[in-house]
């Protein structure tokens, strides 16, 4: 089942910094802006493009993968090589494991009783204490928001935190589902692409900054490229963040699902310890090799706006928006591995003998430092077609359509290195058909 060649979201949030001068973007920066509720740029040519609809157009494209990922297993069953979503098929540390059945062995009635909202507090605490180290920040266990990953993380600090018309600014490529949040919350969104080494540009953000803008999402380390923003980067930020919002600070959220992956560098800068408005939304699963397991929190920086009231407001978003705190024993396993450093020496060697394999066969890899992702540029000029030929092959990656970007693919690192190796020359042998 081929990837249609419109899998890109057809009324995706818009692109304001692009190079051709014609592109209704940049006439959109020199006219009067439009008035609210604009919600994600551009609308059609034809005709406005209300938000419900923009909401399935942002579905579209993982659903027809998911579509082509289904067939795919159907025609190959257990001999793809799937590299598509991070489901390891093995274990780097088994430790979070060997914790997990410990925990369950001796549990009682009360160890799984009903959590407040936001989370047991005896795990707060041991949380924010940790999170206090990592971050060099005051953290309190009223700073911390337990969630059920990552996803439940971002969706309440939205819904909770930003109403229409404001907007939220992203930086592309992004993980697929922030502009669908935003999309269903009904806040403006405005993507911003990275640079060409896939770093910040400051300078395109700063050109698609509006006065409705309240917020901007980074991740770090990035997802999917694996890029580690450095301390000097996260500084910079802070002062155009500082300039662009002098009388309100904006927010930045920075997502840290991967913090804990860093492979390649012996640190990972907390976007918390250069901007003081940061809120921190963070999954335990990457670390623990657990993705299924939805175990995460929200931390509101100590420093943040004091007029956000943000840890109130947050804690009552996860019952109005009916989000619960991660189940009772997931809550326990976190306050266990909360101050663990993980065995990253096996992702590691994948990292660096994928990274090999890939360049031995001319593919253009990306550098990164961490994620267990590789994020490499299409060989061909035809996105759609390429990933389905893989498909074909019974090999599937991502396509960046996904992540709002033409043009490259992601491979999750899922299996041992004799597997990889095979992939890497499927790829090679598909981009020279």
């Amino acid at each position: 089942m081929p990837l249609r060649a419109s899998s890109a979201p057809a009324a995706a949030p818009h692109h304001p910094h692009r190079d051709d001068a014609d592109h209704p973007a940049r006439q959109g920066r020199q006219a009067a802006r439009p008035s609210a509720p604009d919600r994600c740029r551009p609308r059609t040519r034809a005709s406005a493009v209300t938000w419900p609809q923009q909401v399935g157009d942002l579905l579209h494209p993982l659903e027809d993968y998911t579509r082509l990922h289904a067939a795919t297993l159907r025609r190959h069953g257990g001999r793809v090589l799937d590299l598509s979503f991070p489901n390891p098929r093995f274990l780097h540390d088994a430790r979070p494991y060997e914790v997990l059945a410990e925990l369950a062995a001796r549990t009682d009635p009360l160890d799984l009783r009903y959590s407040p909202f936001g989370g047991y507090t005896s795990v707060r605490l041991r949380i924010a204490a940790a999170l206090a180290r990592a971050h060099d920040q005051p953290y309190t266990w009223k700073s911390i928001i337990m969630t059920a990953g990552a996803t439940a993380a971002l969706s309440v600090t939205l819904r909770t935190l930003f109403t229409p018309p404001e907007r939220v600014m992203l930086i592309t490529p992004c993980w697929m589902d922030y502009p669908l949040y935003l999309a269903e919350r009904g806040l403006g969104c405005d993507l911003v692409p990275a640079a060409g080494d896939k770093r910040l540009d400051l300078a395109a953000i700063e050109h698609a900054w509006t006065p409705l803008t309240r917020a901007l999402i980074i991740s770090q380390p990035v997802s999917p490229t694996g890029i580690v923003y450095r301390d000097e980067e996260l500084r910079a930020l802070a002062t155009l963040l500082q300039q662009l919002s002098p009388e309100h600070p904006a927010v930045l959220i920075a997502d840290e699902a991967h913090r804990d992956q860093v492979w390649a560098t012996t640190s990972c800068p907390a976007p918390a310890a250069h901007y003081p408005h940061t809120i921190t939304v963070y999954s335990f699963g990457k670390a623990w090799q657990m993705p299924g397991q939805r175990a995460g929190y929200i931390a509101t920086s100590p420093q943040l706006a004091p007029c956000l009231d943000a840890p109130r407001r947050l804690e009552q978003g996860m019952r109005l928006t009916g989000h619960a705190a991660p189940a009772a024993l997931l809550q326990h396993l976190a306050a266990a591995l909360c101050d663990v450093s993980f065995d990253l020496t096996g992702l590691a060697d994948l990292q660096r003998h994928a990274r090999g394999e890939l360049a031995k066969y001319g593919v253009d890899v990306l550098p990164g430092d961490a994620t267990r992702f590789v994020y490499a540029r299409c060989p061909t000029g035809d996105l759609p077609t390429f990933v389905s030929a893989l498909a074909q092959r019974g090999v599937l990656v991502l396509p960046s359509t996904v992540f709002h970007e033409p043009g490259w693919f992601r491979i999750s690192l899922n299996t041992p290195e004799p597997e990889m190796s095979q992939a890497a020359r499927i790829i090679s042998e598909v981009a020279h058909a």
